[in-house]
């Protein structure tokens, strides 16, 4: 049990549209390592969640109304690591050198999907081992 613990990540996503939440959701429910902590629909809720809950990982939307997943990102002081999620792949250059785990293009690929939660999990194996 302590190693599942340890090794479960707990995931927020922010996305105006909810269908994209929900489809996420379902993609993310199929890795029994992760746990969905919270969603939102866009930065301020974002804020609200990520002040009151421990986050491990953000799929973040970039094109939101009232700010870019760019703009929470920046202002994270204490930033889990991030995987940015859109539908439009010109963000590409962008989000390499926001220093995202990585970036996902909408309708997200399930195998890509897994790719990125391997990620997370190797950076915070990574990070435990120092």
């Amino acid at each position: 049990m302590k190693e599942e613990q340890e090794s479960e990540i707990r995931v927020l996503i922010v996305d105006d549209e909810r269908l994209a939440r929900v489809n996420l959701r379902g993609l993310l429910d199929e890795h029994p390592y992760v746990r969905v902590v919270g969603e939102a629909r866009n930065i301020a809720e974002a804020r609200r969640v990520l002040d009151a809950t421990q986050v491990d990982l953000i799929f973040l939307d970039i094109q939101m109304p009232g700010g870019s997943g760019f703009d929470l990102v920046e202002t994270l002081e204490h930033r889990p690591h991030v995987v940015l999620v859109t539908a439009h792949d010109h963000y590409v250059t962008r989000a390499s050198a926001s220093q995202a785990l990585d970036f996902l293009l909408k309708p997200v690929d399930p195998d890509r999907l897994g790719e990125s939660l391997q990620k997370a999990l190797s950076y915070r194996e990574d990070r435990s081992v120092c």
